[in-house]
């Protein structure tokens, strides 16, 4: 926890400071993402689960066949919830780096 606060009250970022230290910047945001929960237990304060980033991903065991008959599926049916929000969506398998960048923003 000392080389936490330390990292703060030098004002530098993480990255040149991990460097500075000669510690790994991997590790020392590892350290930065736990921090909070280590300073709740130690003050006996219980702090909600972290949200998760899980997809539960639901497939269709018998996918329709793609239109150019190749093997592969037309497209993807993705289905998310988070929190109240919830989504189903068809979405064509030759832009899956579209998808991706979609569900991203979409999570947050």
């Amino acid at each position: 926890m000392a080389i936490l606060d330390e990292l703060k009250a030098s004002g530098m970022k993480a990255e040149v400071f991990a460097q500075s230290k000669g510690l790994g910047y991997g590790q020392l945001r590892g350290w930065l993402s736990s921090a909070p929960r280590w300073r709740a237990q130690r003050a006996g304060v219980t702090l909600p689960p972290r949200r998760s980033t899980f997809v539960r991903a639901q497939c269709n065991p018998n996918p329709a066949p793609a239109t150019d008959g190749s093997c592969q599926p037309a497209h993807a049916r993705i289905t998310c919830e988070v929190a109240q929000r919830r989504a189903q969506i068809d979405w064509p398998v030759a832009h899956a780096a579209e998808c991706a960048q979609w569900l991203r923003a979409w999570l947050g």
